[in-house]
């Protein structure tokens, strides 16, 4: 071969050329993450289509227009560089852990039939009415996705569309196990009337369906990734699970810590990009912050509302571990116990919101 030649071979271009000049070879996330989305960037319009048809229009109202001031979205990556085979494969041995605690618990301990009052009447209120959460969680998380400007963050929100879905069901599932534990009770028939009426979880309602219909893309992410999401499902996953393990609720317990893993992945991915966008434009700082500023008021209320529905059926066990695992007193000096419990819940999950 010729001197020549050699040259060409070696300056013929690469296959992942498009990463530009990356100094390395791209990783398997990268190779089948970068530059998927067809709707941004390429060309005038976001579809190939005219540039009057709906679908042109709302993307470049609601999306192209809002944006940060950002203008290159394929540098942001997953701090968990997650590909539809490595979700899979972590799901699938999520979903064996689950299934093996129910077969363990409801199947062989029976463990249903040992609840107590308190922890029917907490599940019937906490966990049941989380179906509906869970399917509204589910549509917001696919909103972000279709409005996302690059796949690095669309494919995030599409695991964590996913995740939602993979709640609704487990949800359900155990909803269904406690109806027939309890066919008197209302389980599977009772949990639509407290997400509609019960007074402390209609501003959690509200909040979603409001949520549902922010169109914009920037304020659509603040609100619902970077303030609902992680403040909902801190309190009816993460501080749920505490106050369903004093309960005696220990299969609904260990099943939502479980759970609560997709969220803080969920939350990984949310502040990366905020981040992302923090550092890339300081104009999308500045709305960024005002946006988030916007939504405080309507996090205190979430969180008050969420503690005083965890509260509600607590016990002195309930109070003590709360008081034990925070070291703040809590419990004691003439308090009543619900009042004890939520006050502590809200402690903890402004505090790791703010943090």
């Amino acid at each position: 071969m010729t001197q020549v030649s050699k040259r060409s071979v070696r300056s013929r271009t690469k296959t992942w050329s498009s990463f530009g000049n990356l100094g390395r070879r791209p990783s398997e996330y990268e190779i089948v993450t970068h530059n998927m989305n067809h709707t941004y960037g390429g060309s005038a319009e976001p579809l190939e289509m005219g540039p009057n048809v709906n679908g042109n229009v709302w993307l470049r109202e609601h999306r192209d227009q809002r944006l940060f001031g950002v203008s290159d979205w394929n540098q942001f990556r997953d701090p968990d560089e997650l590909t539809y085979r490595k979700y899979c494969t972590l799901q699938d041995e999520q979903e064996t852990y689950v299934d093996c605690l129910l077969r363990d618990f409801t199947d062989a301990k029976k463990s249903d039939a040992k609840l107590s009052t308190e922890a029917l009447n907490f599940l019937q209120l906490t966990m049941a009415p989380c179906r509906y959460l869970g399917h509204g969680e589910q549509m917001l998380s696919a909103y972000i996705q279709q409005m996302a400007p690059s796949a690095y963050a669309g494919n995030c929100a599409t695991f964590q569309t996913a995740d939602a879905l993979r709640r609704v069901q487990r949800v359900a599932y155990r909803t269904k196990q406690l109806a027939n534990a309890y066919p008197g009770r209302g389980f599977g028939s009772s949990e639509r009337r407290m997400w509609e009426q019960e007074p402390d979880w209609q501003p959690v309602r509200k909040a979603i369906e409001l949520a549902l219909v922010e169109y914009d893309f920037d304020r659509a992410f603040v609100k619902f990734q970077l303030v609902l999401r992680p403040i909902l499902n801190n309190l009816f996953l993460n501080q749920f699970a505490d106050v369903a393990h004093t309960l005696g609720a220990e299969a609904d317990a260990l099943i939502s810590r479980n759970l609560y893993l997709d969220s803080q992945r969920a939350n990984r991915w949310s502040i990366g990009l905020a981040q992302y966008v923090m550092n890339q434009n300081p104009k999308g700082r500045d709305e960024l912050r005002l946006v988030l500023a916007d939504e405080r008021a309507q996090a205190g209320e979430l969180i008050q509302v969420g503690a005083r529905l965890l509260a509600r059926y607590a016990t002195s066990d309930t109070a003590e571990h709360f008081s034990i695992r925070d070291g703040k007193g809590w419990f004691g000096k003439g308090r009543h116990i619900e009042n004890s419990v939520a006050d502590a819940i809200s402690a903890r999950v402004f505090g790791e919101w703010t943090a």
